[in-house]
């Protein structure tokens, strides 16, 4: 798809660089979950990436489903986690059997959803897939986190076979954030060079469990965590926000 262009050519680098999140979220995702996520639970993970947190969940025992609009970064999630199942699509529009036990998606991926109407339309595709009493567990970054970090993402960072600079903006107007990575790597006796651009938004808590609601949701919940890891209320301080919903 034409839209995930630059998410195509940032996989093979996100795979390499980024795979901590999804390796490490897990024991947060399960104490959101609670007793929603039973031994050998179905879980879509949406916004997949390239497969590290689906990896996780496995060995974990649970059946996974992993979803994302990049071909690109389904490729590398199939090496990865090469027991689970991976649709490319667009969390968007999907249209997925209600099967599934409980939805994650995380590293701030529905940020990259633009608009509220459309951040809607994937929480109605996530309800639609899920099981009676299903649980959705996502995580987003915060106003907060935009004003605080979006523009002191300054990166440059050289690795065998390559070298990367990433570097951040904020248009506080517009409530936008844009990841810029530059990527360097050897052709022959020269270096080729890529550019990449990867937006952000970010959203007002009540207008997500508004959004989450309007979909069908109930018992909607926002946490975050201390640097202990524990379950924490979320605060005009917070930086990233975890949401949990019910499908009733």
């Amino acid at each position: 798809m034409e839209r995930y262009q630059d998410y195509d050519n940032f996989a093979w680098l996100y795979d390499k660089e980024w795979a901590a999140y999804g390796e490490n979220i897990f024991p947060a995702l399960k104490d959101i979950a609670g007793d929603k996520l039973p031994d050998g639970s179905n879980v879509l993970d949406l916004c997949c990436g390239t497969g590290q947190l689906a990896k996780g969940l496995l060995e974990k025992g649970y059946k996974v489903t992993g979803l994302d609009g990049s071909a690109e970064m389904i490729k590398h999630a199939r090496i990865n986690a090469p027991a689970a199942e991976f649709i490319v699509d667009d969390a968007r529009t999907f249209e997925l059997p209600a099967k599934f036990d409980a939805v994650f998606s995380t590293f701030d991926a529905l940020n990259h959803i633009m608009t509220l109407e459309e951040l809607q339309q994937a929480f109605t595709r996530v309800y639609q897939c899920l099981k009676i009493g299903g649980v959705f567990i996502f995580d987003l970054t915060t106003k907060k986190h935009f004003e605080m970090h979006m523009k002191e993402v300054n990166i440059v960072r050289e690795k065998p076979g390559y070298l990367f600079t990433v570097r951040g903006s904020y248009n506080e107007e517009a409530k936008t954030g844009e990841f810029h990575c530059t990527i360097f790597q050897p052709q022959g006796d020269n270096w080729k060079r890529s550019d990449v651009k990867l937006h952000q938004t970010w959203y007002p808590c009540e207008d997500v469990k508004s959004a989450l609601e309007n979909a069908g949701f109930s018992g909607v919940k926002a946490h975050t965590f201390n640097e202990q890891h524990e379950l924490m209320e979320v605060t005009e301080d917070t930086f990233r926000v975890f949401f949990r919903a019910e499908k009733p």
